[in-house]
């Protein structure tokens, strides 16, 4: 299947815009008459939230592709269910053009921007006469910030894609070949430029959309990812003036009742409890899995949760033995982002969960035996543990949002950006205020490859689990070497890994462009 082309009978998903922390609450997506539609400013805030849908479905998969594919999670081997290959593949770095997981993250993304080029398009060729240029503005700078978005995470996961700047009508203008990846690039400055200078900064609280704190956040890693620091430098700092803050406790920045805080610069929303009378998802489900996706298999969630389901659907994103070796002593982030579930087996050789610890209550600190998890003790993700999931009436749907940038993230590129233009004692301060709040001692180094290497650390553990290591490894030149070395690591503790595992080479550090667009487009090759 390609990715999704919208034809002019435009594929929406209505929603209606509310001043609650959820801004998107959508009705079943339907074919609507462009003749009847695009009309009213109404219409265009419709087709605004429809367009912001794809993140999502963008979300729900790319954990896989840009968390497990470093070396802060693994999986849990389950040898009585071997559905899971497609998973495990990316891990493993023996995934192909074939995987579906980069499929469906492909198609997310495009849908994405197909939906922006249709905004966009429309806006283009008259505005309603009941939109105000304010309306027009937040509109545009949303929809083209949007469509940088879906082009950086494209980008950044595949190299060289195809430009759709225009909405696709037909069959002809819909096969496209790719653009060199300095095209792709000149596209998603251009577009956020221009949002940045049409959006607002933030207001508190937040509603959920995106504002120009977001836009400078990630037109600063654009131009970090290209290593060109004096232009990511003035925009970070930006940033700095917009109101954001860091949130006392680490622990606390990652509870439901803290979504979209003074910390959060933009974060994928999701709304739990979205069933029909049946208690069914209904058509409009806006919910999360995450939860269940990151705990392992079991038979009953009740003491996990706090809601029974059979859990099918676990043992991926584990956290790693690595990553919990590299946390300082006395780091408070350590406790709050990884948890574990201590439990049996039953005769089935079914995983029965006892009770949920913090890591510091089960913690080999020596690393002896690589420490990794057993077929009774089981590492999960807190980050995103917001039990108990009370008044849920259907499994795999939870509320927990996905964080992309934070405040701590801005923070520590900031630094970064400094000391990559010899100015560690510029970037000291911006760094001190990410490990103070983790309960360390400031970093006092004015050396800048030293500096380097603790930059780096404090974004793995800072960010760990929020898809920002392996983006992190690719764009600093280091993901051969580590993951290299790490897969070494794995082969010893893991036995059933294939010889041909974790054979790491610069071709890999792309992802395959989905064979069933390649079968269908030929033009765009691998």
């Amino acid at each position: 299947m390609r990715y999704k082309i919208i034809p002019a009978g435009v594929v929406l998903a209505l929603a209606v815009t509310s001043c609650s922390k959820k801004f998107v609450t959508l009705y079943p997506e339907g074919q609507l008459n462009e003749a009847v539609f695009y009309k009213t400013n109404s219409d265009f805030q419709q087709a605004l939230t429809g367009a912001y849908v794809p993140l999502r479905d963008a979300a729900n998969v790319a954990f896989y592709l840009e968390e497990m594919r470093a070396d802060n999670t693994f999986f849990d081997y389950n040898a009585k269910d071997r559905g899971g290959t497609g998973n495990e593949s990316i891990a493993e770095f023996l995934d192909d053009a074939s995987n579906d997981n980069t499929t469906s993250l492909w198609q997310a993304n495009f849908q994405g921007i197909q939906r922006t080029d249709i905004i966009l398009d429309k806006l283009a060729q008259s505005s309603p006469a009941d939109m105000t240029d304010s309306s027009k503005n937040e509109i545009v700078g949303q929809a083209k910030a949007l469509r940088a978005h879906y082009y950086f995470e494209l980008v950044r996961l595949f190299g060289s894609v195809p430009l759709y700047l225009h909405q696709v009508t037909d069959a002809k203008n819909a096969i496209v070949n790719k653009s060199p990846v300095d095209s792709v690039y000149a596209q998603i400055i251009a577009d956020f430029t221009d949002a940045l200078s049409k959006l607002s900064p933030p207001a508190f609280p937040q509603p959920g959309t995106i504002n120009k704190g977001m836009v400078a956040t990630e037109l600063g890693l654009v131009y970090l990812t290209l290593k060109q620091y004096d232009k990511a430098t003035p925009l970070f700092q930006s940033v700095t003036q917009m109101g954001y803050s860091l949130l006392p406790k680490y622990a606390d920045v990652f509870r439901a009742a803290n979504e979209n805080s003074v910390e959060s610069i933009f974060e994928i929303q999701y709304s739990a409890g979205n069933t029909t009378s049946n208690g069914a998802l209904a058509a409009n489900n806006q919910s999360s899995e995450f939860v269940y996706n990151f705990i392992p298999n079991m038979a009953s969630t009740q003491l996990v949760l706090g809601v029974d389901y059979n859990n099918t659907a676990g043992g991926w994103n584990v956290p790693t033995q690595n990553l919990i070796l590299t946390y300082e002593p006395g780091d408070t982030r350590l406790d709050a982002s990884i948890g574990v579930i201590k439990g049996h087996l039953n005769e089935q050789t079914d995983f029965v969960p006892d009770s949920v610890v913090g890591i510091l209550h089960n913690i080999d600190t020596t690393g002896k035996g690589m420490g990794f998890t057993t077929s009774s003790t089981h590492r999960f993700i807190r980050k995103q543990y917001n039990a108990p999931y009370t008044g849920v009436t259907q499994k795999y749907n939870t509320g927990d949002d996905w964080y992309v940038y934070r405040y701590s993230d801005l923070l520590l590129m900031l630094a970064e950006s400094l000391n990559e233009q010899g100015q560690p004692a510029a970037a000291l301060p911006f760094l001190n205020q990410v490990r103070q709040r983790a309960g360390l001692a400031p970093a006092m180094t004015a050396d800048q490859g030293t500096l380097r290497e603790t930059i780096a650390h404090e974004r793995r553990v800072e960010l760990a689990f929020e898809n920002h290591r392996w983006f992190d490894l690719v764009r600093t030149g280091k993901a051969v070497t580590v993951m290299s070395a790490y897969g070494i690591q794995q082969k010893l503790a893991y036995p059933f890994l294939l010889p041909n595992a974790y054979n790491v080479t610069q071709g890999k550090l792309l992802y395959a462009i989905p064979s069933r667009d390649v079968l269908i487009n030929p033009g765009l090759g691998q």
